[in-house]
């Protein structure tokens, strides 16, 4: 089995996550905006079978590895609704001005979430293209916890790292930084993995690169107003088709990925 401690890492995904979207989501399930919730759920979900499958296939547990990895198909399409329902959430709170910190960086959360988006759909194609090379496949699956730990990571910075506290719009300014060094601890997670496993780490150089990219753009976005007639845009738009995207694009990636990864039946047949 390739990355014999994946269930700790995922894990410590989870435990992050719980801790740092508490105060935001966890502890205020009901005065949150429905866009957390299709975020939220989704996306809890879809960690928790990246840690179930971690640990079923250290176990040898291949046919429910299997089943759960097939339904992972019908999963993604709401994980990529899901993190368009913040884009949206983003464009019509700062279409609205309610929300300051929308305000001040909803050019930089929209585009992150939007890069974020790219980053799924193209580690969760490979991994299915590529399902039947065994460290390709996990470390592309392993790739998608990654890409989502910054954002609860940075809320704990937030909460208790000196420099990074944030109370209230006085220091509003410390939210991008927190997330920028989030961003850098996760480039070197990717710089060990590499290190340790050198070619089988190639799928988390991919996520590297678009965790980089995000770096760059959201630092770029949040000192610029030329995203602003993007985020006007999606504050028109109803909810409903920003939503309706997100998931048509996830669901696009879960076929063709699929079918990308499929025996060629005429070469099975030749080599029978």
């Amino acid at each position: 089995m390739p990355y014999r401690r994946a269930p700790w890492f995922v894990g410590l995904t989870v435990a992050v996550i719980l801790v740092g979207f508490w105060p935001s989501y966890f502890g205020a399930v009901g005065r949150v905006p429905w866009q957390f919730h299709v975020h939220g759920i989704a996306a809890s979900l879809w960690v928790a079978m990246v840690l179930a499958q971690s640990i079923l296939i250290g176990k040898a547990q291949l046919p429910l590895h299997r089943a759960i990895g097939t339904a992972s198909l019908f999963l993604f399409p709401f994980l990529i609704g899901g993190l368009f329902a913040i884009v949206d959430y983003s464009g019509k709170s700062f279409s609205r001005s309610h929300d300051p910190v929308e305000t001040m960086l909803g050019g930089a959360f929209a585009t992150g979430m939007l890069i974020a988006a790219a980053a799924y759909v193209t580690v969760f194609f490979r991994a299915l293209k590529y399902r039947r090379k065994v460290w390709v496949h996990a470390g592309y699956m392993l790739s998608t916890p990654l890409i989502l730990f910054e954002s609860p990571f940075s809320r704990v910075l937030g909460m208790f790292v000196p420099g990074f506290v944030v109370t209230g719009p006085a220091t509003f300014d410390r939210i991008l930084p927190g997330i920028v060094w989030s961003m850098a601890l996760e480039l070197l997670f990717v710089a060990w993995l590499w290190f340790r496993f050198r070619e089988r780490a190639r799928p988390f150089l991919v996520t590297g690169a678009f965790i980089a990219v995000q770096m760059v753009v959201m630092t770029m976005a949040a000192g610029s107003r030329l995203f602003d007639p993007l985020l006007l845009a999606i504050g028109a738009a109803p909810s409903a088709a920003v939503v309706a995207v997100g998931m048509a694009i996830g669901a696009g990636a879960s076929w063709l990925g699929w079918r990308a990864g499929r025996r060629d039946k005429r070469l099975v047949s030749v080599a029978a």
